[in-house]
């Protein structure tokens, strides 16, 4: 990956969905040796952390040129990565369904920062308590049981 990422420096999208195996050494190779990057999915790199991101996020590429930045189901991905994208001023649009330590206080830090940025995100509803005294079944009302 070292070598792809030393090699394309005019690279411009780079679709990394279920590369199980990126890290963020993989990552930080691909924010130091592509300025031109536009857009990169990283959604469902289990491995990628925040460490990645802030890697990314002082890249050149990062306050240059990236526009779409997609992190679905990435499950180490916290509120930290969103405060290294601030200075990503092109950033229009980043994914973050199913980042479960995202919250809605680090989104609207970014949004603060970047006002006309369309985030992407779902936040599964609250299990509702336990009745007392009543059987209630003991899952969100999303989920179906069959």
């Amino acid at each position: 990956f070292q070598a792809l990422a030393r090699s394309c420096h005019r690279l411009e999208r780079m679709d990394l969905e279920e590369c199980v195996l990126i890290t963020d050494t993989s990552i930080s190779q691909l924010a130091a040796h592509c300025p031109c990057l536009e857009s990169l999915s990283l959604s469902h790199c289990e491995l990628i952390t925040d460490e990645a991101i802030r890697h990314l996020g002082m890249s050149p590429c990062a306050s240059e040129n990236l526009t779409v930045l997609e992190l679905d189901n990435c499950p180490l991905i916290t509120d930290q990565s969103l405060d290294h994208l601030v200075g990503c001023h092109n950033l229009q649009r980043i994914e973050l369904y199913d980042c479960q330590l995202i919250t809605r206080a680090g989104i609207r830090r970014l949004r603060n920062h970047l006002p006309n940025i369309k985030v992407h995100a779902y936040f599964a509803p609250v299990t509702p308590p336990a009745s007392v005294g009543a059987t209630r079944h003991r899952y969100c009302r999303c989920c179906v049981i069959l």
